[in-house]
């Protein structure tokens, strides 16, 4: 193995993330250096980078929608353009509003190669932290952006839709993108409580949750994800 890239490969996806997370909880910050090494000598700069490119298309490593949600989860800057020339994201968003109609898209959306999705939620972030100034909030609110998200859904309407789903079709092995009629991404939820059963997330899940959840036929294990024999989601 190459001495140069023994250090990107020699840990998990998932053990990459605690890296980046632990950074995250440190700086409150994902803003890592290309060069960044943590104290035991892994590349994390690097790693971030490589998950930006793989997000771009960029090269031949992929990057999935769960590893995508969990990185949102800790800030991750998909563009460091986002930051520095302001007018020229407008100019992509006015472009989108003026073929969609509407400039409150999901945050992993890419528009010509460029995450938009990321750049409108990171101006909500600026909104609400008073850090945008007059010009930009009004031309943002020209495209008619919503500036608040819908009320966050209490635990118990997520369950009833996990539960929808496994009545439906006899299992709980739920893509992670997979988003329900209603437009509820179910699979992004069922991840997040398999990592709050965990411990990978603040809040752990208590023993009725827990109990509800394996009435339902629940997989807490990581890698139920993406295997097995029903794992294609019938459309709804």
């Amino acid at each position: 193995m190459n001495q140069k890239n023994i250090h990107c490969t020699r840990l998990s996806w998932d053990e990459w993330y605690l890296l980046a997370k632990k950074f995250y909880d440190a700086n409150h910050s994902l803003k890592i250096p290309s060069k960044y090494k943590t104290d035991d000598g892994q590349l994390l700069g690097r790693w971030i980078e490589r998950q930006r490119a793989a997000y771009r298309n960029k090269g031949t490593y992929r990057i999935d929608a769960r590893k995508i949600y969990l990185l949102n989860q800790i800030d991750m800057i998909w563009s460091l353009e986002i930051r520095t020339d302001w007018d020229t994201w407008y100019r992509y968003a006015k472009d989108y509003y003026a073929e969609n109609g509407s400039i409150n898209l999901p945050r992993n959306t890419v528009y010509r190669q460029f995450p938009l999705g990321e750049w409108i939620s990171y101006q909500r972030k600026r909104y609400w932290q008073n850090k945008m100034d007059f010009r930009q909030r009004y031309k943002l609110e020209e495209l008619n952006i919503t500036w608040k998200l819908r009320k966050r859904r209490r635990w118990m309407e997520w369950y009833q839709d996990a539960k929808l789903f496994y009545e439906k079709n006899g299992h709980l092995n739920v893509l992670p993108d997979y988003v329900t009629k209603d437009g509820f991404r179910l699979g992004y939820w069922i991840n997040a409580q398999r990592e709050r059963q965990r411990g990978i997330r603040s809040f752990c899940l208590d023993k009725d949750k827990v109990e509800k959840l394996n009435q339902i036929g629940m997989l807490w294990g990581l890698y139920s994800l993406g295997f097995g024999e029903h794992m294609k989601t019938p459309a709804e």
